[in-house]
């Protein structure tokens, strides 16, 4: 067996650092651009990006020397996606398809021009956020990949009609391509580890934009395995932060939270765009605990991607910069083309709230006529629910309750945990104000004891003042002192860590909570919580 076999073989068998080495030593040998391209999928796997990125040109180089047409076109398709993960760019990446392009022009159609447009279909979704061009690229790179008989560029392109087709808000043709190529996958009919694991990976991320949150756990629980199986760690990361995102929608803060700092800890010296996404899935679970100041820093790192642009518009709207929250809104729906209607949904509801509060009455019709038409087409509870709350800050008093049900109701479905806290909370104001007052207290019950499990402050903030306005305070049961011990109560702190904060001793601590609970009623701290929080006592 030749030195590039032996490279081969150890790249196959998923043993990055073994192949890496071989290659190196294929590279001694004989200057094959293989080998070259051996040792660039080696760094890429090894996270790796100046050796990946240098090999992968080196062996551009000895392809165009030797007048390959084909092999350096491959290449130059693969540095077209490797400069965007890698951070060097959307002009530089461009510049190599256009380059891969020019190279296969031309040239008998082959598997070479199937994954070039692949890549176009990739940097559709990823830099111009165009699903439709997104679409046509990935059906043209499946009918070669059936033409040319590769196995691996059919299902990689069925999967990425799947996602495009989904971003464009058709989710139910789109699940069923994503589902189809990931059942071949699973089967084995896919021999390249790095597209087994995109292809997987492009599920979770449909499930999660589509706020499918059980589907989207079940498939990250699977596919972390087969990461873990076959050491694909880049993919594991992929995953992970995937997964994390869905936890922030699901209210699983905690597990969240773990797997999110772990994953920004393990990728600090990381090049990656993966990196930028833990950091902004890391933000937006800030902004939703209310710790709006670190959110803030965490956006800031990534300027320009939705999630963050949204993240830092609802901080500064919280914050009161209604108006600086509705130019950030109103740039990043310009920018999002309308055929891409799921990025569009997660920005239309923040901007008919912000609309409104300004007194942009117009814009905020316009934002929820098309936030009800996409959750017509898309019929997701998610959208459904994000719809009904829209109408519902722009109905009457009479409706309003109607709409905010219906929002409850679907937020629930869907396993939304905060947003349907929220939709809860917005209900119960909206009874409060129709004379409902048990149905507001219900409600107000209800999602006090979610947001006080989740230590949500700003969430926390609004319903004491909603049962502020529900109970005028009169005699106050518990003494300054245990409303203060609730207070850090609340905020999750153990008896050890409140009696550091107010320079107590522990038995002091857990005597005033003992209290706390007598005088309540209540049999838990988080039921204690809960009931003074819906009875305005904090």
């Amino acid at each position: 067996m030749s030195s590039l076999e032996t490279a081969q073989e150890a790249l196959a068998a998923g043993s990055w650092s073994r192949a890496d080495s071989a290659f190196r030593a294929a590279i001694e040998e004989d200057a094959d651009p293989r080998a070259y391209e051996g040792l660039a999928q080696a760094g890429w796997w090894l996270d790796d990006a100046p050796t990946c990125l240098g090999a992968r040109e080196s062996a551009y180089r000895r392809y165009r020397e030797l007048g390959d047409p084909v092999g350096a076109g491959r290449v130059a398709t693969a540095l077209a996606w490797d400069c965007l993960l890698f951070g060097l760019g959307e002009s530089v990446a461009l510049g190599w398809l256009g380059r891969a392009r020019d190279l296969l022009e031309g040239v008998e159609e082959r598997p070479e021009h199937g994954w070039c447009w692949v890549r176009e279909a990739e940097l559709a979704l990823s830099v111009r956020k165009d699903p439709a061009r997104a679409l046509e690229c990935a059906v043209r790179a499946t009918g070669v990949g059936r033409h040319t008989g590769d196995d691996d560029l059919t299902v990689v392109g069925l999967a990425l009609q799947g996602l495009a087709l989904t971003r464009r808000g058709e989710v139910e043709a789109g699940m069923s391509r994503l589902d189809s190529a990931a059942a071949a996958v699973t089967a084995g009919d896919v021999a390249d580890l790095m597209w087994m694991g995109k292809v997987l990976c492009w599920l979770i991320a449909a499930c999660h934009e589509a706020q499918d949150v059980t589907r989207a756990g079940e498939w990250c629980r699977r596919v972390e395995a087969i990461c873990r199986d076959r050491d694909l760690v880049p993919l594991l990361h992929v995953c992970r932060i995937t997964y994390a995102s869905v936890q922030v929608a699901g209210g699983t803060w905690v597990e969240a939270e773990r797997e999110l700092t772990r994953t920004v800890s393990s990728l600090g010296a990381s090049s990656r765009a993966s990196r930028v996404e833990a950091v902004v899935q890391l933000g937006e679970l800030r902004r939703r605990q209310g710790r709006l100041a670190e959110a803030e820093a965490l956006f800031a790192q990534a300027e320009f991607h939705p999630v963050a642009v949204v993240g830092r518009a609802l901080v500064k709207f919280a914050t009161g910069d209604a108006a600086g929250a509705w130019s950030s809104l109103q740039r990043l729906l310009r920018a999002l083309p309308p055929e891409n209607r799921l990025a569009r949904a997660d920005v239309l509801l923040p901007a008919v709230r912000v609309a409104h509060a300004l007194g942009e009455g117009e814009a905020a019709r316009v934002a929820a006529d098309e936030l009800r038409q996409t959750a017509a087409a898309v019929r997701t509870d998610a959208l459904v629910a994000m719809s009904a709350t829209a109408d519902a800050v722009l109905a009457g008093p009479e409706e309003a309750p109607v709409l905010l049900h219906e929002a409850v109701r679907r937020y629930h479905r869907a396993g939304l945990r905060h947003d349907e806290a929220a939709a809860r909370l917005a209900l119960a104001a909206s009874l409060h104000a129709t004379g409902d007052e048990a149905g507001a207290q219900e409600q107000l019950d209800t999602a006090t004891a979610c947001l006080a499990e989740l230590a949500d402050e700003v969430g926390l903030a609004e319903a004491r003042r909603i049962a502020g306005s529900l109970h005028p305070r009169s005699a106050h049961p518990l003494t300054p002192r245990e409303v203060e011990v609730l207070g850090l109560v609340a905020r999750g702190l153990s008896n050890d860590e409140i009696a550091t904060a107010l320079t107590l001793s522990s038995h002091t601590v857990h005597r005033h909570v003992a209290n706390i609970l007598t005088k309540l009623d209540q049999p838990t701290r988080t039921g204690a919580v809960s009931h003074a929080l819906g009875a305005g006592l904090l």
